[in-house]
């Protein structure tokens, strides 16, 4: 039923007034909607759906099913950014992520589960689809659609798995239909590795323009090579590298800021992003361009720390393409407010001066060629081979020192493994700030304990450095929502 539901929900959507007319609403089923092939291409576009971060209709923020989390989890859970908002008591929920005080009924937590199986179950959907009752539907498209579906359905696991560890596997083609069962995390890794294999044996390395955010076999070696780094499998992450390098021609832009200011969103940087156009109906923009600008314009969520400023090197031309701080023009031309912050600085990424200011066109960008980089950087490091670890960091900071004209961020020259690790764990703060990272970084680092500590310094007004009681090892999973371990029977994660 839960698959049916998806389909109709897209159709109502996205579909045009001929698939409307077709069947009465209230008989649509998997069997007499896949008979044509623009229903497949809606199904598979509803796989995509739970990646944006498009207005639903309704917040519904109690049951989680407002907005994706990534920037709740990957931003402000790290020292990054604090919640901001309207105060102390604004999305309270968010704040407890925030400080660690975190409890299976936090509305984060089911956020991020619920839009990561919303995305399983309707490439589920897709995948058990032969195609036999479409006759306009040829096996080439068939083939590619299913690719984006396995694509899909990797991403989504392997964000669950990095969030809740051991989950249900629901894999109908193999007979895994059973949600009250939580799969080893070697198991959901190996489907993984299956879906992502086969996705990238039988995508395109690119399309047309007009579907620019489908994934490619580049984008499905690229996240492949992320799950090997995120395992520590550090010649298979460069194994796969060199296969997205090969299959996608993939190179950084010239300007840095062109890849959070709409440029740059079919360009050579570009591996895999979630699509939003403004101007659209019903809405397909961006919400995240009210939930981030600067309050009085916007909520003021996401506020970058002092603690990111001052990782810039001085010169750093990155900072103006990724905050507004004092000195700086907004969007509409007026001076940026410090006092529309609760710590002075707001985001600039992935924001734009649109109207209404809930439909924002600026896509989210998950993986990128600069984030690749900085990914063969360390495992080449991590295999001791310096050289060509400095070699990938180089790239990414020649490009920054260009952007600011020479003179500043001269190429790391160290010969000491420690000393590289650092600079390569810099670069990717500075490169890669609230595009859901650094978080993931600190754990997977063994840093969160130490970067996310109890601080006497803590000011809860503000948020700074206000990390609680400080981070705990439990805190590398988040607990399995309240209401998916009282309904399925689910056990839950140490610790909560």
């Amino acid at each position: 039923m839960k698959k049916t539901l998806i389909i109709i929900t897209t159709i109502l959507l996205f579909g045009c007034t001929k698939q409307l007319n077709k069947i009465p609403q209230g008989q649509l089923t998997e069997s007499n909607v896949f008979t044509q092939a623009g229903d497949f291409l809606l199904a598979i576009d509803a796989a995509y759906e739970p990646l944006t971060n498009r207005w639903r209709g309704s917040w519904d923020w109690d049951a989680g099913a407002a907005i994706p989390r990534d920037w709740v989890t990957g931003d402000v859970m790290s020292d990054d950014a604090v919640k901001g908002g309207g105060g102390l008591g604004d999305q309270e929920d968010m704040r407890r992520m925030q400080t660690f005080a975190i409890f299976p009924t936090n509305n984060n937590v089911l956020g991020i589960w619920r839009f990561n199986y919303k995305g399983i179950n309707a490439a589920n959907t897709v995948l058990q689809q032969d195609g036999l009752k479409a006759p306009d539907l040829n096996d080439a498209t068939l083939k590619r659609i299913k690719g984006e579906a396995c694509f899909l359905r990797a991403f989504y696991y392997f964000r669950l798995v990095i969030n809740f560890g051991a989950v249900p596997l629901l894999i109908p083609e193999k007979g895994l239909n059973d949600n009250t069962k939580r799969n080893s995390v070697d198991e959901v890794y190996a489907q993984i590795d299956e879906d992502l294999k086969t996705a990238a044996s039988v995508l395109p390395a690119s399309y047309a323009v007009t579907d620019y955010q489908r994934a490619t076999s580049g984008a499905a070696h690229a996240l492949w090579a992320k799950t090997y780094l995120y395992r520590k499998l550090w010649q298979k992450c460069l194994d796969e590298i060199t296969l997205a390098e090969n299959t996608g021609n993939y190179a950084l832009l010239p300007k840095y800021a062109d890849n959070f200011n709409g440029s740059g969103e079919k360009g050579s940087e570009l591996i895999f992003a979630s699509r939003h156009d403004a101007g659209k109906t019903p809405s397909q923009g961006s919400i995240l361009n009210a939930v981030f600008a600067p309050r009085g314009i916007g909520w003021g969520f996401n506020l970058p720390t002092q603690d990111l400023v001052n990782e810039y090197e001085a010169g750093d031309p990155r900072i103006k393409a990724t905050l507004f701080k004092a000195g700086d023009t907004y969007f509409d031309g007026t001076a940026f407010d410090v006092s529309a912050s609760l710590t002075g600085y707001c985001v600039k990424k992935f924001l734009g001066n649109f109207n209404p200011l809930d439909d924002g066109g600026i896509d989210y960008v998950y993986i990128r060629y600069a984030d690749v980089l900085l990914w063969k950087s360390e495992a080449y490091l991590q295999l001791n081979d310096l050289n060509n670890a400095k070699a990938a960091l180089e790239i990414v900071r020649a490009r920054a020192r260009a952007n600011a004209g020479g003179g500043v961020l001269p190429p790391v020259t160290t010969g000491n493994k420690n000393d590289l690790l650092t600079a390569i764990q810099h670069e990717r703060r500075v490169e890669l700030a609230f595009e859901g990272h650094r978080y993931y970084d600190l754990v997977r680092w063994g840093l969160a304990a130490t970067v996310l500590a109890k601080s006497a310094l803590a000011n809860p007004l503000t948020g700074y450095k206000d990390y609680g009681e400080g981070w705990q090892p439990k805190n590398a999973l988040l607990p399995i929502p309240q209401r998916e371990a009282d309904l399925l029977g689910l056990s839950q994660n140490s610790g909560y």
